[in-house]
């Protein structure tokens, strides 16, 4: 009995080892969720698709993000100017090395200076951020990204989420 239980444990060793030495970890696969999270540059990599702005990615997701403003509200309030921005988006490139596409549909609100409205320039961005819900060929999921507007390396974006695949 003890040389059985001995003999099992050496072989899933064995395997563990294997998996360790050959880079095979939890794939993504139907049925289970990834959490995701990088950061992001402003960059011209959607231009060619008519991106009303568009970023780098890097992190879990590499690859061109793409948004398409579909309507947006700015409103002076108590002392600062308030923008929402609402539309679809669009990304192409890759989820830790495998090739993946998928939608989106966001919404940002940001904080700017006073009297910024009706179009406030994005580099006075005081603070903001965006939800982006998820939508591809069987993934979905939700991100947030926190806009870092002022200091070394501004402007960027930090995201973090969860992708399903189904």
């Amino acid at each position: 009995m003890r040389s059985e239980t001995f003999t099992r444990f050496c072989k899933a060793s064995v395997v563990a080892v294997a998996g360790i030495v050959l880079g095979v970890g939890p794939s993504f696969s139907a049925g289970t969720s990834i959490a995701v999270s990088g950061d992001s540059k402003p960059s011209e990599c959607g231009a060619a698709n008519s991106a009303g702005y568009s970023i780098e990615m890097s992190g879990s997701l590499k690859g061109c993000w793409s948004a398409f403003v579909g309507h947006f509200n700015c409103q002076e309030m108590n002392g600062f100017s308030l923008y929402t921005e609402i539309g679809r988006e669009a990304f192409d490139g890759t989820l830790d090395g495998e090739a993946v596409t998928f939608d989106t549909q966001y919404t940002f609100s940001g904080i700017f200076p006073s009297g910024s409205c009706p179009e406030p320039s994005a580099e006075k961005e005081i603070a903001g951020g965006c939800i982006h819900y998820i939508s591809g060929d069987g993934l979905v999921g939700v991100m947030r990204f926190y806009d870092v507007m002022h200091g070394e390396g501004a402007p960027h974006f930090f995201y973090e989420g969860t992708l399903s695949k189904s």
